[in-house]
């Protein structure tokens, strides 16, 4: 296998030494509405739960802040990727595989005489834009290099420079948001939906799209019954209601199976911090929805009812 080295000089997050407390991110929204952010372990962040605020129609704004004399530092230091005469662009990333979208927020310009006071970099995401989950981060660019050519810096402008910041993943879709969907064409002739299971460890691979999710197939006959109805919420169809429970219902099934007798005593542990392991979603689904797990069947009935209790509960909260 065959390694591509860079032309020049990249940045390599986490900035600094990784702390949590250089970089911190703030989420908002139009006329006061929170999106209910909640740490879910790790870099990991969950929108719309216990909110009100709905990704299809309100706008999201994330704020990230950092002070900017790390940034000179980590930008034009001693292992920096800018001479000290350049002009580094700034922005906040969003890149979402869900959503099929990437894009930019406003750039802020960085040079290496500034370095007092906060950096407050920010970018909008459009209603009905965002979907499913992303990942955020703090991108650096060259905007200008003035003198001359330093061997191992980039010097023409737009050159990326790579990530500041260790990325963060945003989980969305209200109270969904914890349920990894893809869309895939899979085929007109292949079912509606399968369960994606590419983990090797329940216990120690995250809870993502990328090692676990419910695979809708966007070429299937029916599968206009199930568009912008991920969401666990009142709009979703009765179809996709049923469609979760048994995508869910498989996924606890083959962890359980997986993990033999642990899996009783993952169940009579402690609650952890947030949901960061497929092991620890899934001992989280079954407290949170008291679901039988004696067997496959009796497993199907309890969450297909844990389910219909929640879709009432939001019903009458309406």
């Amino acid at each position: 296998m065959s390694t591509r080295l860079p032309l020049y000089r990249m940045l390599d997050a986490p900035l600094g030494r990784g702390s949590r407390a250089e970089v911190g991110y703030v989420f908002r929204s139009q006329d006061g509405l929170d999106p209910g952010a909640t740490l879910l372990g790790g870099d990991q962040f969950a929108l719309g739960k216990d909110s009100d605020w709905n990704p299809a129609e309100h706008p999201l704004m994330i704020q990230c802040l950092s002070e900017q004399a790390l940034l000179v530092d980590a930008v034009f230091g001693s292992e920096g990727v800018a001479a000290t005469g350049a002009e580094v662009l700034l922005a906040l990333e969003w890149t979402s595989a869900d959503s099929c979208w990437r894009t930019l927020g406003p750039v802020y310009p960085l040079k290496h005489e500034e370095k007092n006071g906060a950096v407050v970099l920010s970018i909008e995401l459009e209603p009905g834009t965002i979907r499913g989950s992303g990942f955020l981060s703090v991108q650096a660019f060259l905007g200008h290099h003035q003198g001359a050519f330093v061997p191992g810096f980039a010097h023409q402008s737009g050159a990326r420079l790579g990530p500041l910041a260790q990325p963060i993943e945003i989980v969305i879709d209200g109270d969904g948001s914890l349920f990894p969907v893809l869309e895939e064409p899979l085929g007109a002739d292949r079912p509606l939906w399968e369960l994606k299971a590419a983990w090797g460890d329940p216990q120690y691979e995250p809870f993502t799209s990328e090692y676990v999710a419910l695979v809708l197939n966007n070429t299937h006959p029916h599968f206009e019954q199930l568009r912008d109805r991920r969401g666990l919420n009142v709009e979703q169809s009765p179809l996709m209601l049923q469609v979760f429970a048994a995508w869910l219902s498989l996924v606890i099934s083959k962890v359980k199976e997986e993990m033999g007798a642990q899996f009783d005593t993952f169940l009579s542990a402690p609650d952890t911090d947030g949901v960061g392991s497929i092991a620890d979603a899934v001992i989280s689904f079954i407290r949170l929805g008291d679901l039988n797990t004696a067997s496959l069947p009796e497993l199907f009935v309890s969450t297909q009812c844990w389910l219909d209790r929640r879709i009432r509960k939001m019903e009458d909260a309406e």
